[in-house]
């Protein structure tokens, strides 16, 4: 597990990001479970389900759809989160329109080239998204600016003499993924995936009639 007297160690052997992308991304289901709500196991959830056709638009990172390719086809978004709840209802499935997770996730996205650099495995709605990007968008003086520990994972953010580095991994094991990238740039997309976001979430909740993508509603 990182503490502050381990940042140093992991700082220096920090991989300089190649050209990166810091966003939001919708997590998109290609089915939807419609079996019992209780006493279920892997196998019942996985095979009680109807399949879902996917939205007219494209991934960057597979049934992730980013919010920076999002304006111009908000429509098709819309319409995807339409057909998921009129298949909820269907199947008499309110437990799927409960909570964002599975099916209305949302998560910070950032990616190098074609690929995520950083996982966030339990960052499921627009608030927690939105705080993680908060915190990248104000970056400026130094210091630890995200900390999280959680269900066997951990992600580091701090910031040193304008560089930005992600720590990410098992709390026990040390971190795995260890980047560092300009952090006026990152701060920069940050806000304009913030900026994307808001948007985009106030468009689906005014559409679709209510918020189905925030734990707090």
């Amino acid at each position: 597990m990182i503490d502050d007297g381990s940042d140093e160690a992991w700082m220096a052997r920090a991989r300089p990001l190649g050209p990166f992308l810091c966003d939001a991304a919708f997590r998109i289901a290609d089915s939807l479970y419609v079996g019992p709500d209780d006493d279920i196991g892997p196998d019942e959830w996985e095979r009680l389900r109807v399949p879902l056709d996917p939205p007219d638009l494209p991934f960057r990172v597979p049934r992730l759809a980013a919010a920076i390719d999002l304006p111009g086809r908000e429509a098709a978004l819309i319409a995807y989160y339409e057909r998921l709840v009129a298949a909820a209802r269907q199947h008499d499935k309110p437990a799927a329109l409960a909570s964002p997770f599975p099916y209305f996730s949302v998560t910070p996205l950032l990616m190098e080239a074609d690929r995520p650099v950083v996982a966030f495995p339990w960052t499921d709605d627009v608030p927690q998204t939105t705080a993680i990007l908060t915190a990248l968008a104000g970056t400026g003086a130094d210091g630890v600016i995200w900390d999280e520990i959680d269900q066997g994972w951990f992600i580091r953010i701090l910031i040193r003499d304008g560089t930005l580095f992600i720590a990410e991994g098992d709390p026990d094991e040390g971190p795995d993924v260890v980047v560092r990238a300009d952090a006026g740039a990152a701060a920069a997309q940050a806000a304009a995936a913030l900026a994307r976001l808001r948007a985009l979430h106030a468009q689906l909740i005014r559409v679709i009639g209510r918020d189905l993508w925030s734990f707090a509603r």
